[in-house]
């Protein structure tokens, strides 16, 4: 067989879906804060493999979006801790994620951090639904809604993946009706950043690395009720997902603008919560630049045009 994914099933490959809760937007200064790990297998509903928070070793941020605090995590694994279950969940899949561009950067840094250089093939279910025909990219609550999957936010993890998981099925169904039947096949409908890493190898088993199963899993699923109860953190939740989904590539388009003005409107944000989540944007995007030590033209004209971008949509820091 052909090196990498293009020649494989699209029917037939297990499909690992990840959802990470995180510290905030940059991989490698940012930490996992919560993994889950949702399997789809031929013949098989999406499965729950892996659901457990994360200790960050550092002070939490972002509690008001996802929920979780210091006191929830300090009991939890390290992510050293469950790379053994990482992989052996993932392993021989092709990795999925509602917005892989997100999910893909942080699996990448905490694997790599944990010993393990090994960039698996993805693939974002957020622009499979237009690259099927089926409408616009939207986020995951709405393409729930469209496909009929019960789905109701709330920034937990194994919640948002199992969610992901049904509207793979979904997708994997009208695939198959429009004879798109490989990987390649699915490539060459429109060459989407995400195809390049068609190239790759599935990641490795844990066995590889001398990985066990960690013994000390700390999932948060049996408390969902707590988690969804305050409003306000929902409509927080909400907005920081619209805008870590336009800005996770940091290449932020007209309709993309257009999406999050929108979304903040339907919100009903007071403002100075929506500087909260602009400044908190853009500091994750300056540490991530600044974690070498040195700021190229590049990387100084991304964020003169994310600032420009978050002015227009109502507030940038400095104004």
């Amino acid at each position: 067989m052909a090196a990498g994914i293009s020649d494989r099933s699209l029917h037939d490959t297990p499909i690992a879906i990840i959802d990470f809760e995180t510290t905030g937007l940059s991989a490698g200064y940012d930490r996992v804060v919560e993994v889950a790990v949702v399997r789809v297998e031929p013949g098989r509903e999406p499965r729950v493999l892996l659901d457990t928070l994360v200790n960050p070793m550092r002070r939490m941020s972002a509690t008001e979006i996802h929920g979780i605090s210091d006191e929830d995590v300090v009991n939890a694994p390290r992510f050293s801790d469950i790379a053994g279950d990482v992989l052996e969940t993932t392993n021989g899949c092709v990795v999925a994620a509602y917005n892989v561009y997100f999910d893909i950067k942080f699996l990448n840094a905490e694997l790599f951090s944990a010993g393990v250089d090994h960039e698996p093939p993805h693939f974002c279910l957020m622009y499979l639904r237009p690259l099927l025909g089926l409408g616009p990219r939207c986020k995951l609550g709405a393409a729930c809604q469209a496909h009929g999957i019960p789905y109701e936010a709330t920034h937990v993890a194994s919640v948002d993946a199992l969610a992901a998981g049904n509207l793979l099925t979904r997708y994997l169904i009208e695939a198959k009706s429009q004879a798109v039947n490989t990987f390649g096949e699915l490539a060459r409908r429109k060459s989407y950043k995400f195809v390049e890493s068609f190239v790759h190898e599935p990641l490795p088993h844990p066995s590889r690395f001398g990985f066990t199963s960690c013994g000390n899993l700390c999932s948060r699923s049996g408390h969902v009720g707590c988690v969804v109860a305050d409003p306000q953190r929902i409509a927080l939740a909400a907005y920081w997902d619209t805008l870590k989904s336009v800005i996770a590539d940091l290449e932020i388009s007209d309709e993309e603008l257009a999406t999050v003005t929108l979304e903040r409107e339907q919100l009903r944000l007071l403002p100075e919560q929506i500087r909260s989540v602009h400044a908190r944007v853009f500091a994750s995007v300056i540490n991530q630049f600044a974690g070498d030590q040195r700021l190229d033209d590049h990387e100084a004209r991304r964020l003169t045009k994310l600032h420009r971008c978050l002015s227009k949509l109502g507030w940038a820091p400095g104004e």
